[in-house]
């Protein structure tokens, strides 16, 4: 066990990262999801009210100057069924999508709070000793750095 690991044990914290931990702020990070898919229903939503507008012109254009009506009818009735069962499928994958991808960056910008937070509470308990070690994809490694110059500062200064 390295020096730094029996610090964070004795700050009370578990190093060890978990699937568990993908959630760091449930309810900021499914909130975002939700935003964002909120945002683009209602971008889809204004997009096919328009669609629907200008395509019943074209329904009614088309059936008033034909002899096909009842055809034309059947034909549009089953393109917008597939449309609809289409339209269902793609927005559940783009849910899906959306999630996972509001998970992936709010993970990668909460993520770093965690070590962050436990290397100011080291230094708060006088273990100069400890160094933030952010992942190389990380937010905030600038701040993570400048910490460790603290640390470092701190260290010499003690000695």
């Amino acid at each position: 066990m390295s020096n730094d690991e029996s610090i964070l044990k004795r700050l009370g914290f578990n190093e060890n990262r978990k699937a568990r931990n993908f959630l760091l702020k449930p309810g900021l990070q499914l909130k975002l999801a939700f935003y964002i898919l909120l945002l683009s229903l209602i971008f889809v939503f204004i997009t096919v009210l328009f669609g629907k507008l200008y395509f019943e012109q074209t329904y009614i254009t088309l059936v008033d100057n034909t002899t096909q009506s009842e055809y034309i009818h059947a034909i549009v009735t089953q393109q917008i069924h597939d449309f609809k069962s289409l339209s269902l499928l793609l927005l559940a994958v783009y849910t899906v999508m959306i999630v996972l991808v509001a998970m992936v960056y709010t993970h990668r910008m909460i993520g770093p709070t965690l070590p962050i937070m436990r290397h100011v509470k080291a230094l708060k308990e006088g273990f100069y000793s400890h160094r933030v070690v952010l992942r190389e994809y990380d937010c905030f490694q600038e701040l993570a750095d400048e910490l460790n110059e603290l640390a470092e500062t701190l260290e010499e200064q003690r000695k």
